[in-house]
C-alpha cells in the first residue's frame, strides 16, 4: 500500500465528523481495521477503513432487547439439559 492509502487520526476525524480522540478510541478498540500505532502519539489508518466505517448502535439496550437476550440464553440452557437427559436415556 502507498502512503496515500493511509490517513492520520486528525484526517479520519474530519472525514467522519468526530474528534481525533474518538478516532483514537476506535483504533484502539479495533473498529478501524488495519490501523497502526506509530510511536507513542500517532495512528495511521487505512483510508478504506475510514470510508467503510459504520458507527455502531448508540446508547444502552432497551429492556426488550435485554430480556430477549436473556431468554435466548435460558432456551439454550434448557436445550442443553434436554439433550443431556436424552443422551443419558431418561
Amino acid at each position: 500500500m502507498e502512503i496515500d492509502d493511509y490517513v492520520t487520526a486528525s484526517e479520519a476525524a474530519k472525514m467522519l465528523g468526530k474528534t481525533s480522540g474518538m478516532i483514537w478510541v476506535l483504533c484502539k478498540d479495533g473498529k478501524l481495521p488495519g490501523a497502526k500505532k506509530m510511536g507513542n502519539a500517532a495512528w495511521l489508518i487505512p483510508r478504506a477503513s475510514v470510508e467503510s466505517y459504520t458507527p455502531g448502535r448508540r446508547g444502552p439496550r432497551t429492556k426488550k432487547e435485554k430480556l430477549s437476550g436473556e431468554l435466548a440464553g435460558i432456551r439454550a440452557e434448557l436445550a442443553a439439559v434436554a439433550e443431556t437427559k436424552k443422551a443419558e436415556g431418561e
